[in-house]
């Protein structure tokens, strides 16, 4: 895997508009959803970026009209001239954001949206020879589309990922994302009334994207990455045979990515272990991640590839843990874990992981129902 990693081009930077950290939320949604992202200062400096998904995530779908936008800005660090494009695939991958802040000459001039990293990646070519069924996300997570929208929030949290496969008897019938939480969902009090203020009423039927796109399992990588360029979208739900069997996101593609260039030890992939306790505790983090894929490698159903893991602090809440397994026979497994610290959580983790991957048969068929 080949790929020319010079200096992100300034010509991938975009306009956009910020906001200081006390101006109100509500008046940052139509710029978000028009620009992509803004920008957030305080003080006059740069203090971080609010795409779609941070301000979906503020824990609360009902949102004070005063609520400031500066309270689910994340301080992302920008890209500047310097950077080539290897750190912006890092970047984009360790933050799973829509886009990134840009600075030149040492001041913030817009943001770097993801779709032209893609569309640079697609160039190259990186992606030859792979098909989707090889990097998909599996189990596939499902609500029925009746589920009512605090159920599948609380289940998009639980098994941290950001959309739902929603099921219609069986069949595909949309997807649910936080685009659909900030489009249909978000209650402002004493500005909506005519919204339903009872969300257990509203189903994620009535709110999640019908008109989607979907890919075959057979299909290349490549394929799918056109899609997210062309059509401006995030995942792709994998059909075979016209049922659903898994997904496939923009992270998977740029985990590819970050395993081929990044390689650490054993196909070990670190991000969020900045903070510099956490760094402390990285070659142990490490060491742990070898030794569980060494045991997983004993499965019949194929030897581990790579472990990716990422570490997230929440504040006075402990940590948030993701990891993602993926195959040398093609396929991958997440899990997602909370816990108040690093050890009994990486712990609570590993034991989730060896039981998902030792119950993984078919990873094609595979479907969980949330």
């Amino acid at each position: 895997m080949r790929i020319p990693f010079g200096p992100v081009p300034k010509g991938f930077v975009s306009d956009t508009i910020a906001y200081d950290f006390k101006d109100p939320l509500t008046s940052a949604f139509s710029k978000i959803g028009s620009m992509g992202a803004v920008i957030v200062t305080k003080s006059g400096e740069y203090y971080g970026i609010v795409d779609v998904r941070s301000a979906t995530g503020s824990g609360s779908l009902r949102i004070d009209k005063g609520y400031p936008v500066g309270k689910v800005a994340r301080p992302l660090p920008p890209l500047s001239e310097d950077s080539d494009l290897k750190k912006a695939i890092f970047l984009f991958y360790s933050s799973a954001a829509k886009a990134l802040p840009y600075a030149y000459n040492g001041k913030i001039i817009g943001i770097v949206k993801r779709s032209e990293i893609l569309k640079a990646l697609l160039s190259t070519h990186a992606m030859a020879g792979l098909r989707v069924s090889d990097i998909m996300s599996v189990p596939l997570l499902t609500v029925s589309r009746d589920t009512n929208m605090d159920k599948a929030r609380a289940a998009m949290k639980a098994h941290g990922v950001k959309r739902l496969v929603v099921l219609d008897k069986g069949e595909l019938y949309g997807i649910f994302t936080t685009k659909s939480i900030m489009e249909n969902g978000i209650l402002l009090k004493n500005n909506l009334p005519e919204l339903p203020v009872n969300r257990k009423r509203v189903s994620v039927g009535n709110t999640c994207e019908r008109n989607i796109q979907t890919i075959d399992y057979a299909k290349s990588v490549e394929d799918a990455l056109r899609m997210f360029v062309e059509k401006d979208i995030s995942s792709l739900p994998v059909l075979r045979t016209g049922k659903p069997v898994g997904i496939i996101t923009v992270k998977d593609v740029l985990e590819v990515i970050v395993k081929n260039i990044n390689i650490q030890r054993r196909n070990i992939i670190i991000s969020g272990m900045t903070d510099p306790d956490l760094r402390e505790m990285e070659d142990e983090v490490i060491a742990e991640l070898e030794s569980f894929a060494e045991k997983a490698d004993r499965f019949k159903n194929g030897k581990i590839d790579y472990v990716a893991l990422n570490v997230k602090r929440i504040k006075s809440k402990g940590y948030e843990l993701s990891s993602r397994l993926g195959f040398t026979r093609g396929g991958a497994i997440s899990v997602h874990v909370y816990g108040y610290s690093l050890e009994a959580t990486m712990k609570a983790l590993l034991s989730k992981l060896y039981r998902e991957a030792k119950s993984r048969n078919d990873v094609i068929l595979t479907e969980r129902k949330v």
